[in-house]
Formats: structure tokens, sequence, C-alpha cells
């Protein structure tokens, strides 16, 4: 009874994961790695599961995301071939170091500021989709991305979305889609080298992995459908609101914050939240106003 419980959870997780996932970039890996250690299960372990979960999620998302042209190839390319490099070197240095969490306070830190100005820029109407697509960050994002990603088990989608929305001048959704493809390469490239660097010991957890996988291939089409359909504003003030609160649960996971202390800066980016998304409806608002107030054109 108790393992079918748990099993069914990993669905529920998986599920929940991937509907955040799929529609806005990240998620999979953060909520399903912190579903996997908080019931005990050691971080090696954990981030191998959630590495081969994401495998299946992530083609059935990569699928429904082309179907719906959310998908930019050659964006997904120069993210995807550095970030199996970066997931094949970042599951070796989870096996073989004790210490990987040095530079995260400041890595979180630089991703918070990265969403802020996604949704500064979005909530002014200065998104994403203007001029020639660019690619120069593509490389070194994918590389770091997926480095994290085996370390962390979750730490692609928080550091490639950002960038890429602020880098390369990709539509919101055509982002979601490039991102949640290349996370195919990256997670299994992680998996051959967890394999590879502790094949004796590593243990993946499959009732856990299956229940997640079965909840996130569920929930992938959907997902993906989602992305297409929420406004452009809206979809990428959230994706930075998203990014703001993923890494600053990992900011203060490194200090001794008290509880009341998180859960009002929690309530505080709720409610900015909340007013960001009525931010680009007024300014539509306004917009149409001044358009009606504007005299007709008289014919000579």
């Amino acid at each position: 009874m108790l393992v079918a419980t748990t099993v069914l959870s990993a669905v529920a997780a998986g599920f929940v994961a991937q509907l955040v996932d799929g529609s806005l970039g990240m998620g999979f890996g953060t909520i399903t790695m912190t579903f996997l250690l908080g019931l005990g299960i050691a971080p090696a372990v954990a981030s191998a599961s959630v590495n081969v979960a994401t495998i299946a999620t992530g083609t059935v998302s990569a699928v429904a995301h082309h179907r719906l042209r959310n998908v930019h190839w050659p964006t997904t390319l120069r993210l995807g071939i550095p970030g199996a490099l970066g997931g094949f070197a970042g599951a070796w240095a989870l096996a073989s170091l004790t210490r990987l969490d040095a530079a995260t306070p400041v890595t979180s830190a630089v991703l918070i500021a990265l969403g802020a100005v996604i949704v500064w820029r979005f909530v002014r109407g200065k998104g994403s989709g203007e001029g020639p697509v660019r690619s120069g960050f593509a490389a070194p994002t994918g590389l770091v991305g997926g480095f994290l990603a085996a370390v962390g088990g979750g730490g692609w989608g928080p550091v490639t979305m950002p960038i890429t929305l602020t880098t390369s001048r990709l539509e919101p959704h055509r982002v979601v889609g490039s991102v949640s493809t290349a996370q195919v390469f990256a997670s299994t490239a992680a998996v051959v080298g967890f394999w590879m660097a502790i094949p004796e010991t590593l243990t993946v957890l499959w009732p856990l992995v299956v229940g997640m996988a079965v909840g996130g291939m569920a929930a992938a089409p959907l997902a993906a459908w989602l992305t297409r359909k929420i406004p452009t504003a809206k979809l990428g003030s959230t994706i930075g609101m998203l990014v703001v609160a993923l890494n600053l649960r990992t900011l203060l996971g490194n200090f001794s914050v008290p509880w009341p202390v998180v859960a009002g800066l929690y309530l505080a980016l709720a409610a900015v939240w909340a007013l960001v998304l009525v931010g680009p409806r007024r300014r539509a608002a306004a917009e149409a106003r001044a358009a009606a107030a504007e005299p007709a054109p008289v014919e000579a």
C-alpha cells in the first residue's frame, strides 16, 4: 500500500512538474528533485532518476512542441550539443566530488537578476521576437545548464530559459520549445555519465522513475499547447517571475533565513506577479482607447 501511494505521488509530481516545465520551460527537474530528496534519496541517485524520467517526458514534449511549431532547431542544437557535454561532465563531477555548491549563491543571484530583467522587458512591452535571431550565447548557456542539471537535477531550465529569452530575440513560446527539446540531449548524456562513473553503486529508482515519466508524458502535449495559447506578454512575464522564484528558493537555502521572512518574500513575489499579469492588459486597453480617440484622416 505504501509503495503504491509513493508511486502515485510520483505520477502526480511528474504531471505537475511537466505541466509547469513544458509550458514555461523550467520546473521539471526542480520539482521532481525536491520530491525525491524529500523521500530521503541520495543526491546522485535522485539526479540520475530525474534525468532518466526527463528523457521520456522530454521526448514527448519535443514532439508536441515540434508539431505546434514551437521549436527553433538551430537554437535547439546550439543549446543541446554543448548541453550534452555539460551533462556528462556534471554526472562525473557529482559522482566524484563531495562539495559542488560553493558558487550556488552567486549563480542564483545572477539568475534572479536575469529573471527581473525579463519581467521588466515584458511589462514595458519590449519582449522578444524583434530582429534577427541571435545564438552567440547558446553554446556556453547549454554547457553550463547541462552541467548544473546533472549536478542538481534541476538546473537546465532556470539557467537556459532566462539567458536564451534575453539574448536570442526568439518569441517566448519558441524559446520554451527549443529549451525543452534541447534538454533531452543534456539528460541523455547525464544518464550515460552516471552509469559510466558509478556503475556498481548507482541504483535508479525505477518505480518512481516510471511514475514520474508517466505523469510527465501525460502532461507534455497539454503543456506544449498552453505555451502556444498564453499571450506573449503574460508568458514572458510569468517565465521571468518563475526564474526569480526558483532561484530565490535556491539562494535562501544557502543561508539561515527564518521561515516567516521566506514566507513574506514569497507573498510579496506573488503580489508582484499578480500586478505583472494585469499590466499588459491595462496597457493594451490604454492603447486601444488612444487609437479610438485619434481623429480619422480627412480625404482630399
